[in-house]
């Protein structure tokens, strides 16, 4: 495992998480880098995708009984994993990270939740830590996984962002109420 400075936060992706629990060559790496960011207080986030995407992935691929799958989130649970709500300002950077680095929609929302996160990615799928860049977490021999959807083929203009600008606008002042709302609490 190599050792990358760590944030306060962390964004663990669904394919660490599977190799974490069914105990996979990378297990002990992975269990050893969260153990370190747990004890100094550091955060571990997920999207809240993360877990449907758990369960889809235990059900379908391996088979699991939902018995199974919810002694599966327990365990994940007890990592002290914090949920981010998906809003829709999220869903926007996600889509734009997706349509620019060729990534499932599932894959760029981990990328887009560490931007937003200011965090650092755990995952083990080759092409989402390629498109994290200096954010991904790299353990050392890093496979591609061994489940992973086949890419989209996506144009290769850029995204029209300023068509959208009166949505956009919307969602800024939502957020901006919200925040002003919290802060009369």
């Amino acid at each position: 495992m190599s050792e990358p400075a760590l944030t306060t936060t962390v964004v663990l992706d669904a394919s660490a998480a599977i190799a974490l629990i069914r105990s996979e060559s990378d297990a002990s790496s992975i269990a050893a880098l969260l153990n370190g960011h747990r004890s100094s207080g550091g955060r571990l986030v997920v999207p809240d995708h993360f877990w449907i995407e758990l369960a889809n992935v235990f059900i379908r691929t391996y088979g699991a009984s939902p018995e199974d799958v919810v002694e599966v989130l327990r365990e994940i649970d007890e990592l002290g994993v914090e949920s981010i709500r998906i809003e829709r300002a999220l869903v926007l950077g996600t889509i734009d990270l997706q349509h620019h680095h060729r990534l499932s929609a599932y894959d760029a929302m981990y990328l887009a939740l560490a931007g937003a996160e200011d965090a650092r990615l755990l995952t083990l799928d080759a092409r989402l830590a390629e498109a994290a860049g200096e954010r991904a977490i790299r353990l050392i021999g890093m496979p591609p996984r061994r489940v992973m959807e086949q890419p989209a083929v996506y144009g290769a203009e850029p995204l029209d962002w300023a068509r959208f600008g009166p949505y956009l606008a919307q969602l800024r002042a939502e957020a901006r109420d919200q925040v002003r709302a919290t802060a009369r609490d």
